[in-house]
């Protein structure tokens, strides 16, 4: 084997750990309380008022619900939960509650019951795409990627531009080895939103895939 062929070997052999560290399932929750970075300070301030709100108004779950989003955007998942579970209780249909209810069960290593709230969510809205691609988060958790895959499928078909749907089907395959099948999941997530944070990842883990594919 010669030291140029040797060289690709090793390359593609980094390329491909690189991807593994790429290919993360990760919760997928509603908007959270506000899509821009804010510093600890200004999150507590944020938190801060909202607790103030809430002391004439405790059966509010939008409140409930934007407070909870608030204490998870500052890190505070154990605070985050009990809020979620105080706005479902509010209202059991609140789909956008039941979903990052979930993903903070998930993120706290809770899975079956982060399951049973997507799958409230889905009682409510059996079309539900986050509530399907979370769902689904948590069977591929569960290495149960059959079940998984039927709902990211079952997502997308929901909303055909809903790419994180698109997102996760790639990792499904690149995880499985069907590395070409992935790029093309991945290069519809860049044509549906070009500019969205997850394409910028679906670019990312292309450039990376091609790079192993070519050291073949």
């Amino acid at each position: 084997m010669s030291a140029e062929t040797t060289s690709r070997r090793k390359g593609s052999v980094l390329a491909f750990s690189v991807l593994t560290v790429l290919l993360t399932i990760v919760a997928v929750p509603f908007s959270s309380a506000s899509s821009e970075p804010r510093d600890s300070v200004a999150a507590q301030k944020v938190i801060d008022a909202l607790y103030a709100k809430m002391e004439g108004d405790s059966l509010n779950a939008r409140l409930r619900y934007e407070l909870a989003n608030a204490l998870h955007d500052a890190g505070k998942k154990q605070e985050a939960l009990v809020h979620y579970d105080k706005a479902v209780s509010i209202e059991p249909d609140n789909i956008e509650a039941l979903v990052n209810r979930g993903a903070v069960l998930n993120e706290l290593g809770r899975i079956e019951d982060a399951m049973a709230s997507f799958q409230q969510a889905l009682s409510v809205n059996p079309r539900d795409p986050k509530a399907l691609l979370n769902m689904g988060n948590s069977l591929y958790a569960l290495r149960r990627y059959d079940d998984a895959m039927a709902r990211y499928q079952l997502a997308v078909a929901s909303d055909s531009t809903f790419v994180e749907g698109y997102y996760y089907i790639g990792i499904a395959f690149a995880d499985a080895g069907i590395y070409r099948e992935a790029i093309r999941e991945w290069q519809k997530v860049i044509e549906i939103s070009p500019n969205s944070e997850v394409a910028r990842n679906a670019k990312d883990n292309i450039e990376v895939l091609m790079v192993f594919l070519r050291g073949e």
